[in-house]
């Protein structure tokens, strides 16, 4: 089962980063932000965890999913915070970008702080008491609205009609996302529901989007995804938590339908109040 497991991981990882940063280039930023923050890889996380060790370990990882998104939301905020010390340095010449490699500073700097950021959040979160889901979501709710008031503020890049990206370029993308996803969920794996919870909520799918689209397209491309990701990582939060309640009542197949019922009606609410 194992390694069927990770190659479902890869798989999934590869086809999502890719139609991510596809959508990025051609459609909406701020609705590849929202996608990139769904439960896809979280979804895949417990579901595999109630398979292998059962549905209460799995309800309890999933209890910490939510405050491992709170982590998400600063790995973001300081990766967007990151990518701008270049500039501080002066990298540009002319205000111009001299070459490719100026990018990849931004990148190197935005990974640097946002690791940071996220790993401390991480220590940090992890010596909470939480016992109940609800209590779970509401902390991740309340750093949402914080984060989408503070990540609005990022200029937004307007797309203009570009050419489908070339098959060598989405096939490197397809790579480097599978592989990141597949990576994190071995991590994942080594450590217990606590751990385990914490990292099923792991950037592995957002920080490949934001690397890859940033390589190509700028740091515009990179504020204006970040700007809707905290309604996506409150989807999440949402998800997570209806497993906490539903597995161990009605098993795999109910509660995951269930919960991703009752994201894609916090999708429809939000819609409908929030203009993404």
């Amino acid at each position: 089962m194992f390694p069927l497991k990770y190659f479902v991981y890869f798989i999934s990882g590869s086809i999502l980063i890719a139609s991510i940063t596809v959508i990025a280039e051609k459609k909406s930023p701020k609705i590849a932000g929202i996608l990139m923050s769904l439960p896809v890889i979280t979804f895949l996380s417990l579901i595999f965890m109630a398979m292998s060790q059962g549905v209460d370990f799995a309800g309890h990882a999933a209890l910490w999913n939510p405050i491992g998104a709170i982590a998400d939301l600063v790995y973001m905020g300081f990766f967007a915070g990151g990518i701008k010390i270049p500039e501080y340095i002066d990298i540009k010449q002319n205000g111009k970008y001299r070459n490719g490699s100026d990018r990849i500073k931004e990148v190197f700097c935005g990974l640097i702080t946002g690791f940071a950021g996220y790993f401390v959040s991480i220590l940090i979160l992890s010596k909470l008491s939480i016992s109940s889901g609800w209590i779970s979501l509401i902390f991740l709710w309340i750093a949402a609205i914080i984060s989408y008031k503070i990540f609005r503020r990022f200029p937004y890049m307007k797309i203009a009609p570009k050419k489908i990206a070339p098959s060598k370029d989405i096939l490197f993308r397809c790579l480097f996302g599978g592989s990141t996803v597949a990576a994190v969920v071995i991590l994942g794996d080594s450590a217990g529901y606590l751990w385990g919870g914490l990292f099923s909520s792991f950037p592995g799918t957002i920080t490949p989007v934001l690397v890859l689209l940033h390589l190509k397209n700028g740091k515009e491309m990179s504020y204006s995804v970040i700007k809707s990701s905290p309604i996506g990582l409150s989807a999440t939060g949402l998800y997570s938590c209806m497993i906490w309640f539903l597995y161990p009542l009605y098993g795999i197949f109910m509660g995951t339908l269930v919960s991703y019922t009752a994201v894609l009606g916090f999708l429809f609410v939000i819609k409908k109040t929030v203009n993404f």
